[in-house]
Parts: C-alpha cells; sequence; structure tokens
C-alpha cells in the first residue's frame, strides 16, 4: 500500500502542518512539491475566494487515485464516526492554503490530536 511506502514516511511530509508557525505573518501560501512542473503563471490563485476554506487542492477520486474507504480503517468507530468514505482524497502537488482559516480551525492541534491518537491504536497503518 502507498501509505507503507518509505516514500511517503519522510518527515518532510509532515512539514505542510507547520506552515502557519513557520510563516506567521502569511495570511495564504502556495505549497508545490519538489517534482511539480509549472506550465502557466499561477498568480490568479491569490484571487480565488476561498470561502473561509482551509485548502484549496485537486480532487483525486479518478484513475489510480482513491476515496478515503481505500485509505482509512471504517471499522473503527471513531474514523467511521468522523470520516465519509466516500469523500475524495485530494493530491498533496499543489496545494493552496489559507493560513488565517488554518489557524481559526486549529489544524495543527487537530492534526497532533490524531497524530496522537495512531500511536496509541497500534498497529501500525490501522487508520
Amino acid at each position: 500500500m502507498k501509505f507503507r511506502n518509505p516514500k511517503y514516511l519522510s518527515i518532510l511530509n509532515h512539514l505542510r502542518f507547520y506552515l502557519p508557525e513557520m510563516y506567521p505573518k502569511l495570511h495564504r501560501i502556495l505549497f508545490l512539491d519538489d517534482d511539480i512542473v509549472v506550465q502557466k503563471d499561477l498568480t490568479g490563485l491569490w484571487e480565488i475566494d476561498m470561502d473561509g476554506k482551509v485548502i484549496g487542492a485537486v480532487e483525486t477520486c479518478f484513475g489510480s487515485f482513491h476515496r478515503y474507504a481505500q485509505y482509512m480503517n471504517f471499522s473503527h468507530p471513531l474514523i467511521k464516526a468522523k470520516f465519509n468514505p466516500k469523500a475524495c482524497a485530494w493530491a498533496y502537488g499543489m496545494n493552496f492554503f489559507d493560513l488565517d482559516a488554518w489557524r481559526r480551525e486549529k489544524c495543527t492541534e487537530e492534526y497532533h490530536y490524531w497524530q496522537t491518537l495512531v500511536r496509541l491504536l497500534k498497529p501500525h497503518g490501522c487508520l
């Protein structure tokens, strides 16, 4: 499974969850993975009304990409209660973050909560 590939276990994959703390004066940020090739001007992204949403990203409910049901263990009651198994995953390659919304929604704290829960729920990969 993809989540067990060492390429996806890099500590740098967690970097995005600390962007609001790393850049406290920024309101928005465009996050591009190192393998993204930009082929046109992206300044139009700054004009998008995110309507209070934290992230703008590309849904991946096509091709080889999947919905949450294929990544998460929905037999666990907490996962079943908090997530929609039919929801689309999104591509991490290009993400546009509203850092003000991120801070307001306390996303980093929520991330810490789930990371702690994963460690408590062992075995590895149970979520």
